[in-house]
């Protein structure tokens, strides 16, 4: 499994920084924990903690849509280089949480409610196509990849309902692990199905909002079992069985219900208010 990048808790939150953008250079020192960032041993891993500390005030509610982030702010906040905020800009963009101008800098761009919807409504359909490709072209191999794939997750809900049931926090060491091990049951059906461009377009679709939320929104850890367990046994045994059709509906369902929880949880945040 990939090595999440340590979590920044120290030092003033990005919008207090922000907010003193046009003033002294003082309003955007780095922290004694922001600093700790310029430490890490891989840049890749630099930028992704970043990314996910905007992505954070961005879904919390912490960036209006249209808000300003300057490059020299955000590099002075994290105490670190260009390279790597650029990085995360860039990061954020491929997932339609800001826009990069050339000369102009980044601003926040929030989905509004019908995007993520249409978005979901399209991922449902292509992953559904690609559930019923699977089943006809099915092998031991596939079988094999999808019950290793559940046997990681069964295990990480294993450890949730032992300390308590409490869906884990977004960018957890649990959270992180366990939105790796569903993306490893979704890319065998991806890759079983055998055909690329198919799989691009899903892939594509599942950057353009972070998925990793889904997390935080789901009620409890009878839902948690519900979407990443017990749903996925039932794609796992029509795949398995080549049964094309059950396969494409019940990733289809499967979509649909990661779709409602989300749109439930953003909704309760007034996130598009």
């Amino acid at each position: 499994m990939a090595r999440r990048p340590t979590r920044i808790d120290g030092g003033p939150g990005l919008e207090e920084v922000l907010a003193h953008a046009g003033g002294t250079s003082d309003a955007g020192a780095a922290t004694d924990g922001d600093r700790g960032l310029a430490d890490a041993s891989a840049p890749k891993g630099l930028a992704d903690e970043i990314a996910f500390r905007i992505e954070r005030e961005i879904v919390e509610g912490g960036f209006s849509p249209g808000r300003r982030l300057p490059q020299d702010i955000l590099c002075a906040r994290f105490g670190v280089s260009r390279t790597p905020v650029r990085e995360a800009l860039r990061k954020l963009q491929a997932r339609n949480l800001v826009v990069v101008v050339p000369n102009r800098g980044a601003t926040v761009r929030v989905p509004s409610r019908k995007e993520l919807l249409d978005v979901y409504d399209v991922r449902a359909e292509l992953e559904g196509y690609a559930a019923q490709l699977a089943a006809e072209r099915v092998t031991d191999e596939c079988v094999a990849r999808l019950d290793s794939a559940q046997a990681e997750l069964e295990q990480l809900l294993g450890d949730i309902e032992h300390d308590g049931g409490r869906p884990p926090e977004v960018g957890s060491v649990l959270a992180v692990h366990l939105e790796r091990a569903n993306v490893d049951f979704h890319e065998v059906v991806l890759d079983t199905a055998g055909n690329e461009r198919l799989a691009q377009l899903v892939r594509e679709l599942g950057r353009m909002f972070p998925k990793d939320y889904v997390w935080r929104a789901v009620a409890g850890s009878a839902e948690v079992r519900e979407l990443n367990l017990l749903e996925h046994v039932r794609i796992r045994d029509a795949i398995a069985s080549a049964d094309g059709g059950t396969a494409r509906r019940e990733i289809r369902e499967h979509v649909r219900h990661a779709r409602t929880v989300l749109l439930r949880h953003l909704d309760m945040l007034g996130f598009w208010e």
